[in-house]
């Protein structure tokens, strides 16, 4: 009898292990392209699946992540030489609370940290901003400027939304502060994770 009602269980029991399927993201395929040796000098691609990898939007510079529930992580940085850099990573959470709640503490964060420097390089003003989005079920546009002797030195733009389960950020630091322009990315994103069993 305990074992007919075992494996009822484990009939009935939804799956807890999920995955991000290979080239799901939308630069993925672009990430594992193989770059000739002229390409690879003047560009680059890093993809980590680490569940510890914090946000890539990350106001108070947390080394590790510190969200909870996360079920799997798919991250993707690029840099030119430009210089510039860019970034899309999707956090898959084990329910739609735990998304919520790690969207709401990065609104938080980066009113809190809003002027927080680095103690390595004092000279180095940050002011992080954020800004109105439309994306998912919830979202914002945030990012940054660093100054220094009253100039401009970088600026990222990002954008994260939430869907389900599901966060999602893309960031760039070219051009001005404009999160609007990623908004296409994130937009085609919150419709594919549903696309993924139990994230919507």
């Amino acid at each position: 009898m305990i074992n007919v009602t075992l494996s009822l269980l484990l009939v009935l029991s939804p799956a807890t292990a999920i995955e991000i399927p290979k080239n799901f993201l939308i630069y993925e395929h672009d990430a594992r392209r193989r770059l000739s040796s002229e390409e690879a000098e003047e560009q680059g691609y890093q993809i980590s699946d680490k569940l510890t990898k914090p946000l890539e939007l990350n106001p108070c510079g947390h080394r590790r992540a510190i969200d909870r529930d996360r079920a799997a992580v798919r991250t993707i940085t690029h840099w030119t030489s430009a210089p510039s850099g860019s970034s899309e990573q999707l956090v898959i959470y084990k329910s739609p609370r735990a998304a919520h709640t790690s969207f709401t503490r990065l609104r938080a964060e980066v009113k809190r940290c809003a002027r927080k420097g680095d103690p390595s390089e004092p000279e180095l003003k940050i002011r992080w901003r954020t800004s109105k989005a439309k994306a998912g079920d919830e979202s914002m546009g945030m990012g940054y400027q660093t100054w220094q002797d009253g100039s401009v030195n970088t600026t990222v733009s990002g954008i994260v939304a939430r869907r389900g389960s599901a966060l999602m950020i893309y960031t760039t630091t070219e051009g001005t502060y404009d999160p609007g322009r990623l908004t296409r990315d994130v937009r085609k994103m919150a419709t594919k994770v549903c696309t993924l069993p139990g994230v919507c």
